[in-house]
């Protein structure tokens, strides 16, 4: 990425943690910079575990990338961030904290003519002003947006509209829906984001086995590299757009596409594609984060759509699918909740989605 450089004679500069950005920072900032020629932000903080941010989930180089994703497109504002790992506890540590900051505004200016400091602490406007004479420094108000980034840490749902959105991703509840074909997981996923009005990833095998014009046992290692980084990618692409209340619902995921890797490949390509694949199947599943895992147990009949392999609809071989599923999930146990378990046939699909809302209020605190 082309890094920008601040060339006005007028720079104002806005320090701030941001775990996270809120609306209330971005309008700080806005004025900073119709105030002046340009605005450094300078995000500040550490990777480590004294670091505020860093122990809520957002280390010092995710805040920083977020928060120059947010003014990707304004010439006018650059972002960087300051490291303060090292720097002694205040007031030992102002003059090492200045020194970096004086390196910043070289590296990011172009021999301003005057400088001004938004603060919004009053000890920083004394010791500014001490260590750098040369600056105006001005203790700013808080945004008439009356939010704080505590507030949302604590409560992100009730907060959602005033969070950033590239900070959006990281407070979204992902909800997933797992199990054998013909179990219901698609219209259960489909029902509650309609009553939750969520977004929804649907399962991108069908759409691709549509596509293609091909069949569960006629997928071969090639549609299963697509089959695990696709759906990965859908799922992200409604998350990182941030275009939802902060809930999103989705059908399938990795472990269910390595569950039909294993039934159908596993002794029919060499060990090396296996591996191949097992490897891209560890990567992805690293990268998801479920916040509620449901698993639905077969109990519902075996349909037979145009694609489905009917080798899978006798209960022995759903059994082993489900046992297989949850097998590949225990590392995530804490997260999964069971549907299914004490329904009868005629009762199935309306006990799930009943005992899913249920899950949703008492593990998320998510009412409708």
């Amino acid at each position: 990425m082309k890094r920008k450089q601040l060339s006005g004679k007028r720079i104002g500069i806005v320090f701030g943690t941001f775990a996270p950005m809120h609306v209330g920072h971005v309008d700080l900032i806005t004025k900073a910079k119709r105030a002046n020629d340009n605005v450094l932000v300078i995000v500040s903080g550490s990777n480590t575990q004294e670091d505020r941010g860093t122990r809520a989930g957002l280390s010092l180089n995710r805040r920083f990338r977020y928060v120059r994703e947010v003014f990707y497109d304004d010439e006018l504002v650059v972002v960087d961030k300051l490291d303060e790992a090292g720097i002694p506890a205040y007031p030992e540590g102002w003059v090492p904290w200045v020194n970096r900051v004086k390196e910043l505004i070289a590296k990011n200016t172009d021999d301003p003519e005057k400088i001004t400091f938004y603060v919004g602490e009053p000890e920083y406007v004394t010791e500014l002003n001490y260590y750098y004479p040369q600056a105006q420094v001005e203790l700013i108000e808080r945004s008439i947006i009356n939010i704080s980034a505590t507030e949302i840490r604590d409560n992100p749902m009730e907060n959602w509209r005033f969070i950033t959105k590239p900070f959006r991703r990281h407070f979204t509840r992902k909800v997933l829906v797992v199990g054998s074909a013909s179990g219901g997981k698609t219209t259960l996923v489909k029902d509650l984001a309609r009553t939750y009005n969520a977004p929804c990833s649907l399962e991108y095998a069908r759409e691709y086995q549509e596509k293609y014009n091909v069949r569960d046992d006629e997928l071969d290692t090639n549609d299963y590299i697509h089959l695990l980084t696709d759906q990965y990618a859908q799922t992200s692409d409604i998350i990182d757009k941030g275009q939802h209340s902060g809930l999103i619902f989705a059908d399938t995921n990795s472990t269910v596409t390595k569950v039909y890797i294993d039934y159908y490949l596993k002794e029919n390509i060499s060990q090396e594609e296996f591996d191949m694949l097992d490897r891209l199947y560890q990567v992805t599943q690293a990268r998801e984060k479920w916040d509620l895992i449901f698993v639905i147990l077969p109990k519902s009949n075996y349909v037979d759509d145009g694609f489905r392999d009917m080798t899978m609809a006798d209960n022995q071989t759903r059994d082993w699918f489900t046992q297989h599923l949850l097998d590949l999930l225990s590392p995530f146990k804490d997260k999964i909740v069971i549907l299914g378990e004490n329904s009868n046939s005629d009762s199935f699909f309306a006990d799930n989605y009943h005992h899913a809302k249920k899950a949703i209020k008492e593990r998320l605190h998510i009412e409708i």
